[in-house]
């Protein structure tokens, strides 16, 4: 079974993304935080290449910067769940799809804003 099987369609990020390349950070459970890259945000979830293939569902945290002026960024850590993730050699790692969980509304905003502009 895939992987495309088993995440419901509510569980797929369904706002607009934009892309948003540079480096984040991804931590499951109390294991240290692993460098990772982000590919795309939207208000709901981020795309990430990560050098793990973590399970479906799998809770995790996530660190990344969001630029909000040309030489300003802000950090947002959110806690995530894993929807997908399949290996590209293009990328040298898993493309991860993560979804928001419990989203402050102040960082909703930021990421609105960014995916915005």
């Amino acid at each position: 079974m895939e992987i495309e099987e088993i995440i419901e369609p509510h569980e797929r990020r369904q706002h607009e993304r934009r892309v948003l390349r540079g480096p984040s950070q991804i931590q499951f459970g109390n294991q240290p935080f692993m460098n990772t890259r982000t590919m795309d945000v939207s208000i709901s979830g981020l795309g990430i290449v990560a050098p793990v293939n973590p399970p479906a569902r799998t809770t995790c945290t996530v660190k990344f910067m969001v630029p909000i002026t040309s030489d300003r960024h802000v950090t947002i850590t959110a806690t995530a769940v894993v929807t997908h993730s399949i290996f590209t050699r293009a990328e040298d790692g898993f493309k991860v799809g993560l979804m928001f969980t419990g989203m402050a509304a102040e960082t909703t905003a930021v990421l609105q804003r960014y995916v915005k502009t």
